[in-house]
């Protein structure tokens, strides 16, 4: 689990910025202020990683996000010479990264770090990603360097790759995918896109206990209609295509109570905006990360606060859980959820972080009663503003 994370020179971020989480994390705040460039920094390792672990150096486009050039992501204000800064800890270990201009290359950049074993004992190894290393292999190293640490003590680059980020920009209603193959690690994808082919996978784990819901099968697919009937009030779907004949997928959704199953295209788009958001949280193994931008896009109140309880049981299950919202509905749910004691979740493992108009960010805190004592001023409080000036003008007519 990602304890905290320390940023610099890195887009908005150009002085050093900590943040701390914990099992379930709201990032929440005025628009443009580092949201979303908080969890990219993250993304960015996963996917740079995810690649031969930086063998490519720092892949700015990849498999999750697409930022542009190494000047896109460098802090404006700062000179050409000064490196972003990245650094993450968890639980038995810490992670520094360096990132400079590759003068050869501005759609990479090259990468110097640091990691820290155990704190206490400070074992640590270094590598750098230089163009003068380019023909080498700097992963040969880290695993001779392995071989003399204990194994179950290095484990930043398992943990940093198994990253399931669905984006705001999610995949909206189609009438079929084509069907893939997935690596070892099986995602839904950064829009959502491969949602109907692990639907269709046969062989997937058995969901958690503390995410069944219904007496029928612990299922996946059989989940995902329990948990999207649950937050929408009523859904059944069908996948189709599954034979070895077909190369093809497409889902068919029933929101009534009759016998009919309709295409997602004439169906409300809240169904296929939630679909990904759900299979995630349930194919999300123990110390995966979920990291989930605007969930509450086109569902109404009731099913925004069932969501949000829904990544309380996904967090209680081991999962380390980011979500980007903008919706009072999806804090309330989760303030409800630390607080229900069938959840497996209580208030000092739910972490709000609010940015704010100056680019900062406060840590709220939510104390045993459900209430939040540093509350600042624009945190979710623009329903009392509105309900004050319609008291005011309804009082001059």
């Amino acid at each position: 689990m990602i304890r905290e994370l320390q940023i610099q020179n890195f887009k908005c971020f150009q002085e050093k910025k900590t943040f701390e989480f914990s099992k379930l994390n709201l990032l929440t705040g005025i628009n443009g202020r580092g949201k979303s460039s908080l969890l990219q920094s993250i993304l960015l390792l996963s996917q740079s990683v995810d690649k031969a672990n930086f063998k490519d150096g720092l892949v700015l486009n990849g498999k999750h996000i697409d930022l542009g050039n190494f000047d896109d992501i460098k802090n404006s204000e700062t000179t050409q010479s000064d490196e972003i800064f990245i650094n993450l800890v968890f639980d038995q270990l810490s992670a520094e990264f360096l990132f400079s201009k590759n003068e050869n290359d501005n759609m990479s950049a090259n990468v110097k770090g640091r990691i820290n074993i155990d704190k206490p004992t400070i074992e640590h190894l270094d590598f750098e990603k230089t163009e003068q290393l380019k023909d080498e292999d700097p992963v040969k190293s880290l695993q001779e360097i392995q071989e003399s640490i204990p194994p179950k003590s290095f484990l930043y680059f398992d943990l940093i790759s198994k990253i399931h980020y669905i984006s705001a920009d999610r995949l909206g209603p189609v009438k079929y995918v084509d069907k893939i193959s997935f690596s070892d690690f099986i995602s839904v994808g950064s829009r959502g896109e491969f949602s109907l082919n692990v639907l269709a996978k046969a062989d997937l784990p058995l969901v958690y206990d503390k995410l069944y819901l219904g007496v029928d099968s612990k299922s996946v697919i059989q989940q995902t209609q329990e948990w999207l009937s649950y937050i929408l009030e009523g859904a059944k779907i069908d996948i189709k295509g599954r034979d070895n004949d077909s190369s093809i997928l497409y889902m068919l959704i029933n929101n009534k109570n009759n016998s009919y199953k309709y295409k997602p295209t004439n169906v409300g788009f809240g169904y296929s905006y939630v679909l990904p958001l759900i299979v995630s949280g349930l194919i999300a193994q123990k110390e995966e990360i979920l990291i989930i931008e605007n969930p509450e896009a086109h569902l109404h109140p009731r099913a925004q606060s069932r969501i949000a309880e829904f990544f309380s049981k996904v967090a209680s299950c081991g999962v380390q859980v980011f979500i980007e919202s903008h919706s009072e509905h999806i804090l309330n749910g989760l303030r409800v959820s630390a607080l229900d004691p069938k959840i497996d979740i209580n208030n000092n493992e739910l972490t709000i972080q609010y940015f704010n108009e100056s680019f900062d960010s406060d840590k709220l805190v939510m104390d045993e009663k459900g209430k939040i004592p540093n509350w600042p001023n624009g945190f979710f409080d623009q329903q009392e503003l509105d309900l004050a000036e319609i008291f005011k003008y309804s009082r001059k007519s």
